[in-house]
């Protein structure tokens, strides 16, 4: 397997495979991962193994029953490496949302039908970056993303999804919210908006801790703060930046707010 891939994840895989062909044989056409591996920034315990499972032929509510057994199965051995991802045909590859009829789609041993995975950023990632599995390699897959495509997408995200984060956080009270939720909410707000920032800036996509540490050379100093707080906290170290549980929530607010104000500028 790819030198690129964590032992932990390969363990995962090989398993996965292994039973995936012996229970729905002849219909794995390929496997290939996006996401934090293809960045090289995976964090054992805290990242997802990001796939893309194609497929032969549609699945049937008998394939879909035994994919659903399987990926719980692997879930409860494999606590700490979540498998999220989407099974495709070999012709939805690189496809728009809207041409794609449907999907079967796995996130923390659940599977369901959805079509999140499918846009821009998961293509551009497994075009640039990608790294193959099992099957044809990717780079003979004849799909492309094209740069104008991936910054209008990631800007409409963060107009919708980021923003309407921002709007939930604003109506925190910090006397209410437990510290671990505020990690949470610190490390997930500040590292998502910022890789989104990085993506309109250099036309790329990096991982969010590389973001992160491109944002503190190029935005104000009053954000470096809760920036390497959000780094730390991604980091899995105990070390904190800002002084109270109120700052720290007002520094994500007021970061959140100058990145969308200023990549809404930019772009128009």
């Amino acid at each position: 397997m790819n030198s690129r891939v964590p032992a932990q994840v390969r363990k995962v895989l090989n398993e996965y495979i292994t039973l995936f062909q012996n229970k729905i044989p002849n219909t794995l056409e390929g496997f290939y991962l996006h996401g934090s591996i293809a960045l090289d920034a995976y964090i054992n315990g805290s990242s997802d193994i990001d796939f893309i499972a194609v497929v032969n032929r549609s699945l049937t509510e008998e394939d879909v029953k035994i994919i659903s057994n399987l990926h719980k199965e692997l879930n409860q051995k494999f606590k700490d490496t979540g498998m999220d991802g989407t099974y495709l045909l070999v012709a939805d590859v690189g496809k728009k949302q809207s041409e794609v009829k449907s999907c079967l789609k796995v996130n923390e041993g659940e599977t369901r039908w959805g079509k999140d995975d499918i846009n821009p950023i998961t293509w551009w990632i497994l075009k640039n970056k990608g790294i193959t599995i099992l099957g044809q390699d990717l780079a003979t897959y004849s799909f492309s993303v094209d740069e104008r495509v991936l910054d209008d997408y990631v800007l409409e995200n963060m107009n919708s999804y980021w923003s309407n984060r921002l709007k939930k956080i604003k109506k925190y009270k910090a006397f209410l919210i437990p510290n671990k939720l505020v990690d949470l909410e610190v490390e997930w707000s500040i590292t998502g908006i910022l890789r989104q920032f990085y993506t309109l800036q250099k036309h790329d996509i990096v991982s969010k801790v590389d973001a992160c540490k491109y944002a503190i050379l190029h935005l104000p100093e009053e954000f470096h703060n809760i920036i390497n707080e959000a780094i730390s906290i991604r980091e899995g170290s105990n070390i904190r930046y800002c002084k109270s549980k109120k700052q720290r929530i007002d520094d994500t607010i007021q970061c959140m707010a100058y990145i969308l104000e200023h990549c809404n500028s930019v772009k128009n």
